[in-house]
């Protein structure tokens, strides 16, 4: 159920890392964006990237174009790549083109590093039993020092074909950190986007947070979680 992904701290990313050629520029239009204008990776991973419209944007058709590594398009959905990190560390950028109107394209820096430190898990109130839709408790988790989250998922299991929503944790103070789009990986039985999944590579500061996920009506919880839904955070080993 668990799927650990490798980060680097950014001091060691940097070190040893030489930039590739750039490719044109191109004006970014707000209409267009990536969740995260860069990504740390290490070589040969794979990772999906997702393009974010705005509602005036009709046909979410893209292109693609890496200047390393390769990229593929989601057979399942046109607006998300599928990145595979070249073998040699560097620094990279994928874009996505609207064809539409190719005025319309977004970048994403991408740091690629051959040296690896784990994350770990800091917050997850998942479990094995049985689940319903519509969490009566907010979702709530408390951390003590400053943390750089690399990984957050969110559990909709009886989603009904409700394509994955956004993501956001908000401090206790009222800082908001996102929303994030997030993208679908498949859960227990074969369920299509059970698994609402972002890396939002963010430093979040010291204290309590809500985790507000866009479509609460299919929220996976029970009474294990106390009625809390279904949330996995993880972010950078100290």
């Amino acid at each position: 159920m668990k799927k650990t992904f490798l980060f680097l701290a950014m001091s060691l990313l940097i070190f040893g890392c030489e930039k590739t050629p750039d490719l044109p520029e191109y004006k970014i239009n707000e209409k267009l964006s990536f969740g995260v204008p860069e990504a740390l990776m290490i070589t040969n991973e794979s990772r999906a990237f997702v393009v974010v419209f705005d509602n005036t944007i009709t046909d979410p058709t893209v292109t693609w174009i890496a200047d390393g590594g390769t990229i593929t398009e989601d057979p399942a959905r046109n607006h998300v790549g599928l990145y595979k990190a070249p073998t040699t560390a560097g620094t990279y950028k994928v874009c996505a083109i609207l064809v539409s109107d190719t005025i319309q394209r977004a970048c994403v820096e991408i740091t690629v590093s051959d040296v690896a430190i784990d994350d770990e898990e800091i917050f997850s109130n998942e479990n094995i039993g049985g689940v319903g839709n519509g969490p009566t408790n907010p979702t709530v988790f408390t951390i003590d020092r400053e943390r750089l989250i690399t990984y957050v998922r969110n559990y909709h299991y009886f989603n009904g074909g409700v394509l994955p929503g956004t993501i956001a944790l908000k401090h206790s103070d009222g800082t908001v950190y996102g929303p994030w789009q997030t993208w679908g990986a498949v859960g227990q039985g074969g369920v299509s986007n059970a698994y609402w999944i972002f890396h939002p590579l963010v430093k979040i500061k010291a204290g309590t947070y809500t985790v507000i996920d866009s479509h609460p009506a299919t929220w996976s919880n029970n009474a294990w979680s106390n009625y809390q839904g279904f949330t996995n955070v993880r972010a950078m080993k100290d």
